[in-house]
């Protein structure tokens, strides 16, 4: 290659490029203002204020302050129905569990023995029923209005209806709904068909299915209570002599037919408590908001109760509380002592 061939296209490639240059310095010369702006800074009719860098971490609720349990006597008890699908674990409960034991009572998972759920309420001065998916028995509805009627005290947390999604090689969806409304019915409350939203940032702890509810009345159950939120919210259909306790934040919708309405998420009617949310009791949600000043009020409220029949119902279980069935050996009866052994009598023998 001459060297003529090299040099030529190389002179035009840099006369190229100086006329590039040389156009962008005199473009910058003529308009000085017309540079962006530095990182972050708004420009009007441009970049949304959401998307500016103090926007970017939104705020949350503080989780912060304790499960506070008053109640004047000591020794009380509380049953976590778990006979009926309940969508609960202990472990999930744990928070409760050490703030009751605390105060001097105990919380107990299941019925101990071969007892059924029925024959065991009145050993117990409170029961927190979270999130059933199967019915409840006839004997068994009878049994919870009986027992509530003689002074004990029940708490029903709920969920509306899911679709879930199970993983692993083939998915597959599963609707998953709260199976005791024909209990709290005759309690003049039922769960909604519908799970709550709201998009409003005022009105949601960042999620727009994580909606905030505050008191709609006095009493035991709203004191100090300003704010609580649920992540997985329904709501209560109410008739009879139910109240209301708390309503959802201004704005709530349903998910599915988008209505605005007022909706009841926390009722009362006597000595049953329905909640229309059973999140909120987990260790990641309970101190969002006042959530765990309204747990403690809902546990005062189920220490109460006074157990209508303390030393009946059945066997006592061994006292550790961890809802293992436990069954008392049956006696095996002693032998018979042995008689004393008959002396022989000869007999004759024949000719």
């Amino acid at each position: 290659m001459t060297e003529g061939r090299i040099v030529k296209p190389l002179a035009v490639f840099i006369v190229v490029l100086v006329v590039l240059l040389g156009g962008t310095f005199l473009l910058a010369v003529a308009s000085p203002g017309s540079s962006g702006p530095p990182d972050g800074q708004s420009i009007d009719g441009q970049s949304p204020s959401q998307y500016q860098p103090d926007a970017v971490n939104a705020p949350v609720d503080p989780e912060e302050g304790e499960i506070s349990v008053d109640v004047d006597t000591s020794d009380k008890r509380i049953l976590v129905d778990t006979s009926h699908g309940n969508q609960v674990t202990e472990s999930e409960l744990e928070p409760i569990t050490e703030a009751v034991f605390e105060a001097g009572h105990t919380v107990e998972y299941g019925t101990s023995g071969t007892a059924s759920f029925a024959d065991s309420l009145g050993r117990y001065d409170g029961v927190l029923i979270v999130q059933p998916l199967d019915s409840y028995s006839q004997a068994e509805r009878d049994a919870l209005q009986e027992y509530t009627d003689d002074g004990g005290r029940v708490v029903v947390l709920a969920e509306p209806t899911q679709t879930r999604l199970s993983t692993g090689f083939t998915q597959s969806t599963t609707t998953v709904s709260f199976g005791a409304n024909n209990a709290t019915a005759r309690y003049g409350v039922r769960m909604g068909a519908e799970q709550l939203y709201n998009v409003d940032d005022e009105a949601n702890d960042n999620n727009f299915k994580a909606i905030y509810a505050s008191p709609s009345d006095d009493g035991e159950l709203t004191d100090g209570v300003e704010t609580i939120t649920f992540d997985t919210a329904g709501y209560a259909v109410v008739n009879g002599d139910a109240e209301t306790k708390f309503t959802a934040a201004e704005g709530t919708r349903t998910l599915e037919t988008r209505r605005t309405g007022t909706y009841a998420t926390v009722v009362r009617n006597d000595n049953m408590v329905f909640v229309t949310d059973s999140t909120f009791i987990r260790s990641s949600e309970i101190y969002d908001a006042d959530n765990e000043v309204f747990m403690g009020n809902l546990l005062s409220f189920l220490l109460d109760g006074e157990a209508p029949d303390p030393g009946g119902g059945a066997t006592p279980d061994t006292g550790f509380g961890t809802g293992d069935s436990f069954s008392t050996p049956i006696e095996t009866p002693p032998e018979p002592t042995p008689g004393p052994t008959p002396t022989p009598v000869p007999t004759p023998s024949g000719t």
